[in-house]
């Protein structure tokens, strides 16, 4: 019978590619993980890797355990954190920290009815980015993380989540631009003209972040804008391109290969455990109500 470290060992060696790097990321020595792996071989009594040089490449029984052994180990942190939330304790203020694109008036409604229901809360938004947000979960610096989805199966660090509308993701350029001009823009006249890119949205690394060989990341969305008015085009949420569409400033490209909006899941996320207090769970229900009207 393995035990939990040599799972979690395991997982390491596994994702990292070797002893060595699995030492360093476990804070473990590398002779320790060693041990851990072979103890585990001795358990399910097959190899489970092969190692080549300092590399550690997995068998193909490593590959098909690797997945069922993700999810243990996974539940077995979720259980601790679980446990952890069980503490009863005054709560006084919210913080929830946010991407870029998040609505705002996804935002502002939630702190009306936070207001609403707790009149003495202070409600915290810090803009931040999804690695940052994911710590700040994971260290009890924040408690709920408004972030597009990315489609993975497993969140980066222990924590869950609930899935909100989406954000609907459209091309925009000046209204002078030779592009606006078209009655239907293909992908070849999108990659012949430089395309701003938001910071935040190459980082998700979905599809349709990169389409110009030519593209400059802004970290500001205003700032990304007011590039666009000059030349090129960008891919943002449509929301918050209102104002420059109804100020005519900008323009809504119609792509042949798109015709609607390419779109991008809105997830809230939290700590295991969070909505064991009242506070916390009538929030993240105000953020499931209000944000399934985002479409």
């Amino acid at each position: 019978m393995h035990t939990l470290e040599q799972l979690a060992t395991f997982i390491a060696v596994y994702e990292q590619g070797s002893y060595s790097a699995a030492a360093k990321l476990l804070g473990k020595s590398r002779t320790t993980v060693r041990e851990h792996v072979m103890a585990f071989e001795d358990g399910v009594g097959y190899d489970l890797f092969i190692i080549d040089g300092r590399k550690a490449i997995p068998t193909e029984k490593a590959s098909k355990l690797y997945f069922q052994a993700k999810v243990v180990d996974k539940q077995n942190r979720e259980l601790h954190y679980f446990s952890q939330s069980l503490f009863d304790s005054d709560v006084h203020s919210l913080t929830v920290v946010h991407d870029v694109f998040a609505p705002l008036n996804l935002m502002v409604s939630i702190e009306k009815r936070v207001k609403e229901h707790y009149p003495n809360m202070v409600v915290n938004w810090l803009h931040r980015t999804r690695q940052e947000a994911l710590v700040m979960l994971k260290e009890g610096e924040a408690d709920f993380a408004l972030m597009p989805n990315r489609d993975m199966a497993f969140a980066e660090t222990e924590v869950t989540w609930k899935t909100l509308g989406h954000l609907h993701l459209k091309c925009y350029a000046a209204k002078e631009s030779p592009l606006s001009a078209m009655e239907a823009v293909t992908i070849h006249h999108l990659q012949s003209e430089t395309q701003y890119i938001s910071e935040n949205f190459l980082a998700l690394n979905v599809g349709f972040a990169k389409i110009s060989p030519r593209f400059h990341v802004v970290s500001n969305h205003d700032l990304l804008c007011e590039m666009i008015k000059q030349q090129g085009w960008a891919a943002m949420p449509e929301d918050y391109m209102q104002p420059y569409l109804k100020s005519g400033e900008l323009v809504e490209l119609k792509l042949k290969e798109l015709p609607k909006s390419k779109m991008i899941g809105l997830n809230v996320f939290f700590a295991i455990g969070k909505d064991n207090q009242k506070v916390f769970a009538d929030t993240i229900d105000w953020f499931v109500e209000e944000g399934h009207m985002l479409g």
